[in-house]
């Protein structure tokens, strides 16, 4: 098999996301931290854009279009479903998990409900991203405050309704949840893990498994719950690209 690495902050969704494709595909991936503060290892794409994926001497950009790259690449396990419409249903719904449920917790990061709380999500961020690509000091200590400025953060977010209080909006991202969920054990009614769950899972447990304060309806509403118990089977027992001893909180 070609060598397949993947390219990315240990921290972000969208790189969350990629490596669990990998996981759940069984495919044996190299990790490659990238540097925030300089992207060199990525200098051969001409961006600055993370997730990077590459196979052998291809590669790819952006975590939706690189799982289905891998889906093509490698039959086992498919993640696009049985039928056209079963994967239209679930490109739907991973575009919510992009224009909603990321954005929901970028919003976070940018909207301090309570100050201490954001710092210390801010600060543990930052641990994490230290530990893959070393931080000088006074930047872990400013992370909270860099991304509440950071630019393509707040493009993100004002994909959303910000006059929507953001108690009410998790309690919508939940119940949006649920119904996509339906009565299937997996998003879109599927009857297997697809392309969605792997792109919400890690959305959802991040924050739970890295010990971070933020009220999450999702992660007390048993029908989640259960989801996330059906993901967390068919993947590492650490689903996250951080070591386990920044790992805070048991799984769901």
């Amino acid at each position: 098999m070609e060598k397949i690495t993947l390219y990315g902050y240990p921290t972000s969704p969208y790189v969350m996301k990629v490596a669990c494709f990998l996981n759940y595909k069984q495919l044996p991936y190299t990790f490659v931290p990238v540097d925030p503060m300089s992207p060199k290892r990525i200098k051969f794409t001409g961006q600055k854009q993370v997730p990077v994926l590459s196979i052998g001497d291809e590669w790819r950009l952006d975590s939706t279009p690189i799982g289905v790259w891998l889906n093509d690449r490698f039959a086992d396990r498919n993640i696009l479903g049985r039928s056209d419409e079963a994967a239209d249903k679930i490109m739907e719904i991973d575009k919510w998990v992009s224009d909603q449920l990321i954005a929901g917790r970028f919003r976070h990061a940018i909207e301090w409900e309570k100050t201490w709380d954001a710092l210390r999500n801010g600060w543990k961020l930052s641990r994490a991203v230290h530990n893959a690509t070393p931080l000088k000091a006074y930047v872990r200590w400013i992370w909270p405050f860099g991304l509440r400025k950071a630019a393509f953060i707040q493009d993100i977010v004002n994909q959303l309704d910000l006059n929507e209080p953001i108690a009410d909006m998790r309690q919508r991202l939940c119940d949006e949840f649920v119904a996509y969920l339906g009565d299937g054990p997996f998003l879109g009614g599927e009857e297997c893990i697809s392309l969605a769950d792997l792109s919400a899972y890690p959305t959802i447990v991040a924050g739970h498994l890295m010990g971070m304060h933020v009220d999450s309806p999702m992660l007390r509403h048993e029908k989640v719950i259960a989801w996330c118990r059906r993901v967390q089977a068919e993947l590492p027992k650490n689903p996250l690209l951080v070591p386990d001893e920044l790992l805070e909180r048991p799984l769901v």
